[in-house]
């Protein structure tokens, strides 16, 4: 990887931080915002004045995005009025013990929630697999992917893998969340703990899945995929780099939408929850029963 392709990463990590923020409604996110952007700025100027690539319209242009995110968050009035909550400790702690009621593991509610989780995310994880895949093929981010992959041919495929992916982050990382949140001080602490912890979780699990299914064969071809030829790879199973954005995802899932989705499905009446529920799963046994049955 070069340095354009590391600040990518960097910028997936504030990018996952801002929306945080922002969720949250913290006034703290302007600063945060400004600061990370005036680094990508003053960063790529200061590498391509090392490497001898800067020109003063072409960094302007590469930096466009940057420039136009410090001055619509140093001046819009709307920002200042929106992002009036104090980030202190405090407020912290009252999100966090309000956010330990999402996990409940002895409650009905709890449990079906997380089906109807499994069902949607089952569909709808390899949408983000493909505008993922998609960064790759256009350049934007480094990689392979596989252009006839089923992820480009039918958007209603179920893939039962992001399901599982979607319930492990209910059922592991998002305690994991709050217990970092109980013992680091702060936020960004266990916002960055959490993020290295959840890398780490996605590295593991593709690296066990690739040594039980994806062994290669007499003549040394992977049959799903091969990160031999890659940097950063583990055992050829393995891709740090690629591991990181499933980090930076997880992480997302963890801190914004799974407490995002709990807080919206408390709104609905219990009953009426249960008939969405049936409905949501009486879809995903009829989609799966027409793409895995034999016709």
């Amino acid at each position: 990887m070069d340095y354009a392709d590391i600040l990518d990463y960097v910028n997936l990590v504030f990018n996952g931080v801002f929306f945080w923020l922002i969720w949250r409604r913290a006034r703290v996110t302007r600063a945060v915002v400004i600061c990370c952007c005036a680094f990508n700025i003053l960063s790529g100027s200061v590498y391509n004045i090392a490497t001898g690539a800067f020109s003063l319209p072409g960094q302007i242009v590469l930096s466009i995005v940057d420039i136009f995110l410090i001055a619509y968050f140093a001046t819009s009035r709307r920002v200042r009025a929106q992002l009036n909550r104090p980030f202190s400790l405090e407020a912290a702690r009252a999100d966090r013990e309000r956010e330990a009621g999402f996990f409940r593991p002895r409650t009905w509610a709890f449990w079906r929630n997380l089906i109807m989780y499994f069902c949607v995310f089952s569909v709808v994880g390899h949408w983000l697999e493909a505008g993922y895949c998609t960064f790759i093929r256009l350049g934007i981010l480094p990689g392979i992917y596989d252009p006839e992959s089923q992820i480009w041919s039918d958007w209603l495929y179920p893939f039962p893998v992001y399901g599982v992916g979607a319930v492990a982050c209910v059922l592991v990382l998002y305690p994991l969340k709050s217990l970092l949140q109980r013992r680091l001080h702060g936020t960004v602490a266990p916002l960055l703990a959490s993020f290295v912890a959840n890398g780490l979780v996605c590295t593991g699990i593709e690296l066990a899945m690739g040594l039980m299914l994806n062994q290669p064969n007499a003549q040394g071809v992977y049959p799903l995929w091969d990160n031999s030829e890659l940097p950063l790879n583990v055992l050829g199973q393995a891709w740090l780099v690629n591991d990181l954005a499933l980090g930076a995802v997880a992480t997302l899932y963890a801190w914004v939408v799974y407490p995002a989705a709990e807080r919206a499905l408390d709104r609905i009446r219990p009953q009426s929850l249960d008939r969405i529920a049936a409905l949501i799963v009486a879809g995903f046994m009829v989609l799966c029963a027409v793409k895995f049955l034999p016709a």
